[in-house]
């Protein structure tokens, strides 16, 4: 999505968000359908797991990557991680899929009964109609997110202090976290090593401080317009805002990534297999020391491995839209690189004759010289072939192809001479017309060896001698 004019001619057949870059309320609609795509792959995938689930064996050999998260959260767990009852995964599958139905009917109410853009509409609703260029709207827009990203984390807490508790690794049962860490000191204190926080108490804590900041935030945004510093140092417009938000998503998924493939409190040993080793290499990747698997990988492995690659390439999206945002097109920069080496190349391209032998001979006497002089429309009348530069005039006759091959830029002979001969031709027309006669059509004298400039002073002069005037002055 880009921010430069608000065209559509411009953009390619993949750049789908151009069709709305100014259209508010079209701009919601594909947002809410995304949301609704995003809760119904949420709620079907996870009746699917609870099909293919089988108690015998531990989820994570079964490939599974959604239950795991509930039974981390506690939902359904007995001691040492034992699936217990699997009804509270159904209704959770259940209410994700009709929640997708309930945003897919909200995108819908917004496509056929509001306008396109939301400028048009009165009430509450015009209140979210914004341009890239209004930084104050975006604001407001953004307070509205953090919001809802803080109610996420407040379910979260509410879960683990109130609803049944989280599953605790460290005891293997699931228990209720009723006295979470708020001394804001410990909290602080991860942020060299958040990656290995070992307690239900800091962790619920931490969601509590990072719920509190996003409302906090929110509330923040919409009551505030941003300030001239924030105006002159961030980039309000389509690409810009669009960069920040890909920033934001791979953030999170380096950090899940890494959760994932450390943290045994977060992602528990029983449901996501044995913690994983970073290799960093060309192509960093999360691998198990010890493979507690004959065959194939853990839920542990992949599921790390799939969210540093997924965060590595939103990163780089990123990092796209944010250089189109600065006004750097990298796409048109390679189409003028394209262009400027397709000129450069084609004012070197030469045809060359092809050889009639493929085998190299010794041609020592052959001579090369550049042309001297540029043929002249008469001279072109008489003579039957293409070049006049690189071989000798043949008069009216036409050459053999054992002399040349009869291609116009020919720049090499197949008949050398063992001398270097210089031919010019006289640029007079005068003298071009006396040397043809149109009347016979015979080339007289077409080119003629230099002839040697005569001496013009061959002759001794006469000695002059220069005196002073005998006569005086009066």
């Amino acid at each position: 999505m880009y921010a430069s004019s608000k065209t559509q001619f411009q953009y390619p057949w993949w750049a789908g968000n151009a069709r709305f870059i100014d259209l508010s309320n079209t701009f919601i609609v594909a947002h809410v359908a995304q949301a609704a795509l995003i809760t119904l792959w949420v709620g079907v995938f996870t009746l699917f797991e609870l099909v293919c689930y089988s108690p015998s064996a531990p989820m994570y050999e079964q490939g599974l990557i959604l239950l795991p998260h509930l039974a981390a959260q506690g939902w359904g767990v007995g001691s040492n991680g034992e699936i217990l009852d699997t009804y509270p995964y159904f209704v959770i599958g259940v209410v994700h899929a009709i929640s997708a139905g309930v945003l897919g009917a909200g995108a819908w109410f917004h496509r056929n009964r509001l306008s396109p853009s939301l400028e048009s509409e009165g009430g509450k609703a015009a209140n979210f109609h914004f341009t890239w260029d209004d930084s104050g709207k975006l604001g407001f827009i953004l307070g509205h997110h953090l919001i809802i990203l803080g109610l996420g984390a407040i379910l979260l807490v509410a879960k683990a202090m109130f609803f049944g508790g989280l599953y605790d690794a460290t005891i293997g049962e699931v228990r209720l976290v009723t006295e979470p860490t708020l001394d804001i000191g410990a909290i602080a204190s991860y942020r060299t090593h958040l990656f290995d926080v070992n307690n239900l108490e800091d962790l619920v804590g931490g969601h509590i401080y990072v719920a509190v900041l996003l409302l906090a935030g929110g509330i923040w945004h919409i009551v505030v317009p941003p300030f001239n510093w924030v105006k002159q140092r961030f980039l309000f417009s389509g690409d810009g805002i669009l960069a920040y938000s890909l920033f934001g998503i791979a953030l999170a998924g380096f950090a899940a990534s890494y959760y994932c493939g450390f943290n045994s409190l977060a992602y528990p040993v029983e449901f996501y297999g044995p913690t994983l080793e970073l290799k960093s290499a060309f192509l960093p990747f999360y691998y198990e020391p010890n493979p507690s698997m004959a065959t194939g990988y853990t839920s542990r492995v992949w599921l790390a491995n799939a969210h540093f690659y997924l965060a590595f390439f939103f990163l780089q999206g990123g990092l796209w839209h944010y250089q189109r945002a600065m006004g750097f097109d990298i796409g048109e920069q390679v189409r003028d690189w394209q262009r400027k080496f397709a000129e450069a190349t084609g004012k070197l391209a030469v045809n060359y004759q092809k050889p009639f032998s493929s085998q190299p001979k010794s041609m020592l006497d052959v001579c090369y010289e550049r042309p001297r002089s540029e043929p002249q429309p008469v001279l072109k009348f008489e003579q039957p072939f293409g070049s006049y530069d690189y071989c000798p005039s043949q008069g009216i006759e036409t050459p053999s192809l054992t002399d040349i091959n009869g291609i116009q830029t020919t720049l090499y002979q197949t008949k050398y001479h063992p001398r270097k001969i210089v031919f010019y031709q006289n640029s007079a027309l005068t003298q071009a017309r006396e040397t043809f006669d149109r009347r016979t059509k015979v080339a007289k004298v077409a080119y003629g060896q230099p002839k040697k400039q005569l001496d013009a002073f061959n002759q001794p002069l006469d000695r002059v001698i220069y005196e002073p005037s005998q006569s005086q002055p009066n």
